[in-house]
């Protein structure tokens, strides 16, 4: 079996280029992720890595000098056709064909007329289902909402139709496609892996005078920030402290909402100064609105923080309701106050949930195993299809 691979990013894309080369399967990686970055290089694939990066060098740099959205957005959507385009020169050889979502029409197209096996990877719930989500949620704040790029949503849905499979990282995930009509036949799931060290949790002896909350990622209207802030206002403990920590967006979704004296704001923070914040925490929380999967709950739980976080964050493959945190419904900051409330008052349930949190750590499947399960749903597709 060989499989041309690509996409636009690093994040875990190299590790699935590499986990692909390692079993022998892949024929090109097709990046676009740029070749100028001190970060670009991936020495082990040697002659199966093929640039097509031109344009999304551009893109990025337009949101480096922050040009207009609409700019940046039609560079994007171009970036993502020049990495299309430069697949198909690899095609015949191929066996397989897994590309990012908005990447890979014309050659999925292609593929598929020489019999070529077909698979699409998204990162996020299907385009329409996030979209209305964020519509919803825009309007229900009277936040002024733009659609999705119209071009690259189009895109997406033709590749949803063409593909003979859709690779995808959560049950959330997986349920948005299943709610949009496809057959679960079609769903390929693979969870993220994690590489992260487990630290030990502070709980032998801890006094409890304080309770410490903590959020990292950006401020925006998808992550639902303002239902934790209400949550948390609302928390009668004493000695209580919410920090959140990241860049906070244009528009952020906590416009309107009063700021109390224990909720503090550290912009972004990274390395020694994260750890420490980690550290300092009780429990984390992530009201997220739409996250196709989210890989900061992972790192939390590696510090001992049993968690609060939405259906639509990942989080249902992660961890087991009330074992290592608790699952609430998006919008709700009455749920995510009420386990907030029950881990304040409870310091025995507190513990024995962090001591949870850090065995769910110690037994996540690595970003290996992550590749060798990848391997293997492709393996098996493409031997069905062999055999049919």
């Amino acid at each position: 079996m060989k499989v041309i691979y690509t996409a636009p990013n690093r994040a875990h894309h190299y590790r699935y280029a590499s986990s692909l080369n390692k079993a022998n399967f892949l024929l090109v990686f097709v990046s676009g992720f740029p070749r100028l970055s001190p970060r670009a290089k991936i020495t082990e694939l040697k002659q199966k890595l093929y640039r097509a990066d031109i344009l999304q060098t551009i893109y990025l740099l337009s949101l480096k000098i922050r040009a207009s959205k609409k700019t940046s957005n039609y560079l994007a959507y171009l970036a993502k056709i020049e990495q299309d385009f430069a697949c198909k020169k690899f095609l015949k050889r191929a066996d397989v064909f897994v590309f990012y979502n908005g990447n890979g029409l014309s050659s999925c197209n292609y593929a598929n007329k020489m019999g070529k096996i077909t698979v699409v990877e998204v990162v996020n719930s299907h385009v329409e289902y996030q979209e209305d989500l964020l519509r919803e949620e825009h309007e229900s704040l009277n936040l002024p909402w733009k659609p999705f790029h119209k071009k690259d949503k189009e895109r997406r849905l033709k590749e949803y139709a063409a593909a003979d499979y859709i690779l995808l990282p959560s049950e959330f995930v997986k349920q948005s496609f299943l709610a949009k009509g496809f057959p679960e036949e079609k769903l390929l799931k693979v969870p993220y892996g994690y590489t992260i060290p487990v630290h030990e949790a502070n709980t032998e002896g801890k006094a409890h005078t304080t309770f410490n909350v903590l959020y990292v990622g950006s401020i925006s209207v998808r992550k639902g920030i303002r239902y934790l802030i209400e949550a948390f206002k609302k928390l009668e403990t004493p000695n209580k402290k919410l920090i959140i920590v990241g860049p906070v967006d244009q528009i952020s979704g906590i416009e309107g909402i009063e700021i109390t004296d224990d909720i503090e704001f550290t912009g972004i923070l990274k390395g020694t100064q994260l750890e420490k914040i980690y550290q300092w925490a009780d429990v984390f929380c992530l009201p997220t609105i739409e996250d196709g999967y989210g890989l900061v709950l992972g790192e939390a739980l590696s510090y001992g923080l049993p968690l609060i976080t939405t259906t639509n964050s990942g989080g249902i493959d992660l961890i087991t309701e009330g074992i290592e945190g608790f699952i609430v419904p998006i919008r709700d900051a009455t749920a995510i106050h009420e386990k907030l409330k029950l881990l304040s008052s409870d310091n025995k349930l507190l513990d024995k949930m962090k001591l949870a949190a850090l065995s769910k750590a110690a037994s996540m499947n690595g970003w290996d195993t992550t590749g060798i399960i990848l391997c293997e749903k492709l393996e098996t597709v493409f031997l069905k299809n062999k055999n049919n």
